[in-house]
């Protein structure tokens, strides 16, 4: 009997395997969470990196007279400092 119980995984009070070391952490576990949102928003920035840099390309394949005519077509934002 006491064989059977040294072969289970440990199990915490809810029912959970417990965590394994190097194996990372829970999905609520802080650490995780914090990898999770730091990946998601550099996705958030370098597409919105890649959408005014595609912007500011289209802007500035237009010929100077058209520019002229389509004020609006301008990006609203800044251009991009360094491409990457």
């Amino acid at each position: 009997m006491a064989d059977e119980k040294e072969g289970e995984k440990k199990r915490r009070p809810k029912g959970g395997i417990k965590h394994t070391p190097g194996r990372g952490h829970d999905a609520k576990s802080r650490l995780s969470k914090q990898k999770r949102f730091r990946k998601k928003a550099a996705k958030k920035r370098r597409s919105k990196l890649d959408d005014i840099t595609r912007q500011w390309d289209e802007w500035e394949s237009l010929p100077p007279e058209v520019q002229k005519l389509r004020p609006d077509k301008r990006p609203k934002l800044p251009r991009p400092k360094h491409e990457s």
